[in-house]
């Protein structure tokens, strides 16, 4: 039987999941610019909830910028479409407290790249187009008004009532398993999911979805495949590289030696490239670059990063906890 490595000093600082709150004060601001720092005018830009259904979108215009107002606290994916470019996904998240009155502005700034000419890369892809039925789709879109009020039980209600009146809505199902996974419950999360993918098997959110399911129910062997099934449908998926990255941790966490720095090693790349696609602003990559490190008996280097977390998130809820495992890695190299 194969063992479950223990990391005290890091029991406390595995945060996976993201609170939403009611204060919908905040604001994303962002500019979307061409690798060769060219602004792009009339992308197509959408944002979601982290795993979820588009919530809004709209059009770069002047220097290629664009806003979305009037957003809860919480994880959000942009996504910007534009063509003769690969699409490309950046997380923002306002990190202030859910009961706060504090209006938060994030600045996001996302880097498309052109399209590779090249049948090895596999076809483009495309999106999934519905005929839907008006009284279908006058329920969802006052379902996603109300989940930017943050008012869950409406738009849940609202939700099946648009499934009920066509009942393969895909968006509504994929809007419900999400905000079912939100409110933790996973179980209704997966049958919606399983509507989804019946209407829908090419859509990446639906297994980054169901693989973020899968590791809060700590089923870690089937989050990985899903994540990687995500990935297979849309590799600039920050998200799913970090979240893939977490899974092959703790696989690699139960796995014999050699395997398990197989694991680590793939982990660490999955960290990096989630690094990079979120502009170096997902600071729970710091977190667990720390836990590889420990694993691997480099305590200063894990130090080290819990260091960088802490001046990416001075306020974060987790901070003393971070703190204490600084100085415990320390204290043991001593």
């Amino acid at each position: 039987m194969k063992k479950l490595m223990i990391l005290p000093a890091l029991t406390l600082l595995l945060l996976t999941a993201h609170a939403y709150g009611q204060n919908n004060n905040n604001t994303i601001r962002g500019k979307v610019r061409a690798a060769n720092n060219t602004p792009i005018n009339n992308a197509i830009v959408e944002l979601r909830e982290s795993g979820g259904p588009m919530l809004s979108q709209t059009a770069t215009r002047g220097d290629g910028d664009f806003t979305f107002t009037n957003l809860v606290q919480g994880e959000y994916e942009i996504e910007v479409h534009f063509a003769g470019y690969e699409s490309s996904i950046q997380l923002a998240r306002f990190n202030h407290g859910p009961r706060s009155s504090f209006q938060e502005v994030l600045h996001v700034e996302i880097i498309i790249r052109p399209k590779i000419d090249d049948l090895a890369t596999g076809p483009p892809a495309t999106n999934f187009v519905q005929d839907v039925p008006k009284s279908a789709r006058a329920f969802y879109e006052k379902a996603m008004t109300r989940l930017r009020e943050g008012k869950s039980e409406e738009a849940v209600g609202l939700l099946r009532e648009a499934i009920a009146a066509f009942n393969d809505y895909f968006h509504a199902h994929l809007a419900l398993a999400n905000e079912l996974y939100r409110t933790s419950k996973y179980s209704e999360a997966i049958e919606s999911l399983e509507q989804a993918r019946r209407i829908n098997d090419r859509e990446g959110a639906v297994y980054y979805l169901f693989g973020l399911v899968m590791i809060k129910q700590r089923k870690f062997v089937v989050a990985e495949y899903a994540l990687r099934q995500a990935l297979s449908l849309n590799a600039n998926h920050a998200g799913a590289h970090f979240h893939r990255g977490l899974t092959l941790i703790e696989l690699g966490f139960r796995d014999e030696k050699l395997q398990r720095e197989t694991d680590l090693a793939e982990a660490e790349k999955e960290l990096d490239r989630a690094f990079e696609l979120s502009g170096n602003r997902l600071s729970e990559v710091y977190l667990q670059r720390a836990r590889i490190y420990e694993s691997r008996g480099n305590r200063e280097a894990a130090a080290r990063e819990f260091e960088n977390f802490l001046k990416a998130e001075p306020n974060a809820k987790n901070a003393a906890a971070v703190r204490e495992a600084i100085t415990k890695l320390r204290s043991e190299k001593q």
